[in-house]
């Protein structure tokens, strides 16, 4: 009786001990496999990310996409934790009125590369012509910053020019009336404000401006600091994209246009006026050594801000940009 009990408590314990196992493995795999999601705007400039979810290019990471279409409750959205990260560019980001803005950016994604724009009237060749002269734009958008920029570069301000606030669409229309000498404002509306107007042209676009209309992506300083391989396998997930676009462009551009309700056509046109950032431009970008990086962008950028009064409340670009995710994809 006592040799059965004992062979009894033998089997208990194997038991016991094969169950803490399982879970120790089950747990193992659990804390392993994490769930992001990323918010963003409707742009199909971030139409990669939805072709890595749909080809599975970031492994074990559980990816969701979100669009939200204001960016006060993306931040909001990331600061209460209803999403993880988000895409902006720089000039968005760092836009204020003395509030703090949450996110840390760990990669580049894409650039406006002539989908953003000032067209101009007859007379007008140049942004120093500008000064004086009506203007139209929409404030908080990237046309409007590059605005903002160009007139940095001349020595001039918003206040130099007579400036419109108003939505882009009618800004357009304002010009193809000719109730503005000038607009800053994007594609599709560029080119259909140049041929709606005899004499007007676009005197400078996005294209002779690289680098400065560029979107992020700013993750939640929680996120960043408890789990960088999720940073790393969404920017993974983002190169391969990028080189199943390449190799496979038929199906990748048709994929990217569904996700945006474009045909495949529309989504080839829409890339010609942008750029994606590949690995190699990131890893690049994100060398403080480089004479042109995203930490000296990034200073750029709100100092324009500042200086027009879009920024009332400074970060430093070390505070805000990390290279840690970028380095660990050096060779």
């Amino acid at each position: 009786m006592t040799q059965q009990i004992k062979k009894f408590s033998v089997l208990i314990i194997a038991v016991v001990l094969l169950v803490g196992l399982t879970s120790c493995k089950s747990g193992n795999k659990t804390a392993q496999h994490h769930r992001v999601t990323i918010g963003m705007v409707t742009f199909p400039g971030y139409a990669p990310l939805y072709l890595a979810k749909d080809k599975s290019f970031f492994g074990d990471l559980d990816v969701e996409l979100v669009r939200i279409e204001s960016v006060g409750d993306l931040r909001a959205a990331l600061s209460s934790g209803k999403i993880d990260m988000y895409a902006s560019t720089y000039d968005i980001f760092q836009s204020n009125q003395g509030s703090d803005v949450p996110g840390i950016g760990f990669m580049l994604i894409d650039e406006s590369h002539g989908a953003d724009g000032i067209v101009a009237g007859a007379g007008i060749n140049s942004i120093r012509d500008l000064k004086g002269k009506k203007l139209a734009g929409e404030p908080g958008l990237p046309p409007y910053f590059l605005l903002q920029f160009l007139l940095n570069k001349e020595h001039l301000l918003m206040s130099d020019i007579s400036v419109k606030d108003i939505a882009t669409q009618d800004a357009g229309a304002a010009f193809t009336s000719g109730s503005v000498d000038a607009a800053a404002i994007y594609e599709p509306f560029l080119s259909n404000a140049v041929k709606a107007r005899k004499g007007s042209k676009v005197i400078v676009s996005s294209a002779q401006e690289p680098n400065i209309l560029a979107d992020l992506l700013f993750a939640s300083e929680a996120l960043t600091k408890n789990n960088p391989d999720a940073l790393k396998s969404v920017a993974d997930g983002w190169f391969k994209a990028l080189d199943y676009a390449k190799s496979n462009p038929d199906e990748a551009f048709t994929i990217m246009g569904k996700a945006f309700d474009v045909s495949k056509q529309e989504m080839i046109d829409f890339k010609s006026v942008m750029t994606w950032y590949s690995k190699e431009d990131n890893i690049s970008m994100f060398n403080r050594n480089n004479g042109t990086n995203v930490y000296q962008i990034f200073q750029l950028v709100g100092d324009v801000l500042e200086a027009n009064g879009s920024a009332k409340l400074r970060f430093k670009p070390e505070d805000r940009i990390t290279n840690d995710i970028i380095n660990r994809f050096k060779q």
